[in-house]
């Protein structure tokens, strides 16, 4: 459906083909899934909730929302807004939509999904993080520490020549919307490159529930909810009949 998109990803790439649409820990506590990209059946239950790699199982432990009442949910194709300031490598300042809420979503996960240094995971999460979780910062910087590790690299240190991530929002949808909360699932070209090892790429689904505060959209503590029956090849009509909608940049 969009091929230009998914071409430019995967062109020369050899494909990771997953045994089934596993949850797995990527990144921070974000939740990311693998899938097939073969069909797959679909899970009638889901899996028990992932456990938190630093200990804790993720709680919503929302803010109350200044508004309780919902808002439509975003549909169609959406255009990805910049955000009117660039900090630090970082563009913040979203509009009060859930147009803006989906484009910050985007932007955030791209910058905190396409790192292997925990110091730079840290520093994004300082500025976007809401301020009900102030141990975002630390939970994203271990994250990346351990997928270095699953990786076969150091913990820290420099990161090796050659090694890198690359996260790539496709497709989007919206959850839970409120008029100061949105729940922002995105479906991603996740592409890893391994001195030694080549480059894989791989599909998976990433979610930030996202809250208005101090004037922006920040990143709410991840819940435990699993997203596994939601994983599928971006532009697929499996995406389509799963409610995934494109992202335009």
């Amino acid at each position: 459906m969009y091929p230009s998109r998914i071409d430019r990803i995967r062109r020369g790439i050899k494909i990771a083909i997953g045994v089934s649409a596993g949850l797995l820990l990527f990144t921070a506590i974000g939740l990311v899934i693998e899938t097939a990209l073969s069909p797959q059946p679909k899970e009638n239950t889901l899996p028990p909730p992932v456990p938190d790699l630093f200990g804790s199982t993720p709680a919503p432990a929302s803010p109350t929302p200044a508004a309780t009442a919902t808002v439509p949910a975003l549909t169609g194709p959406v255009q990805v807004i910049q955000g009117s300031q660039l900090i630090s490598g970082v563009y913040l300042g979203y509009p009060h939509s859930t147009q803006g809420a989906v484009s910050a979503a985007d932007q955030f996960a791209t910058q905190l999904g396409s790192t292997l240094d925990p110091d730079r995971a840290a520093a994004v999460m300082r500025l976007t993080a809401d301020p009900s979780y102030p141990g975002g910062p630390q939970q994203f910087a271990q994250g990346v520490a351990g997928e270095r590790q699953d990786l076969g690299l150091p913990a820290s240190g420099p990161v090796p020549a050659g090694a890198s991530v690359v996260l790539d929002p496709v497709e989007y949808q919206v959850q839970d919307v409120t008029a100061s909360q949105v729940t922002v699932l995105l479906l991603c070209d996740y592409v890893t490159t391994l001195p030694g090892a080549g480059t894989q790429a791989r599909v998976s689904v990433y979610p930030l529930r996202m809250h208005w505060a101090q004037g922006d959209w920040k990143i709410l503590t991840p819940a435990s909810t699993s997203y596994s029956g939601l994983g599928a090849e971006p532009g697929s009509a499996q995406a389509a009949s799963d409610g995934w909608q494109e992202l335009s940049p």
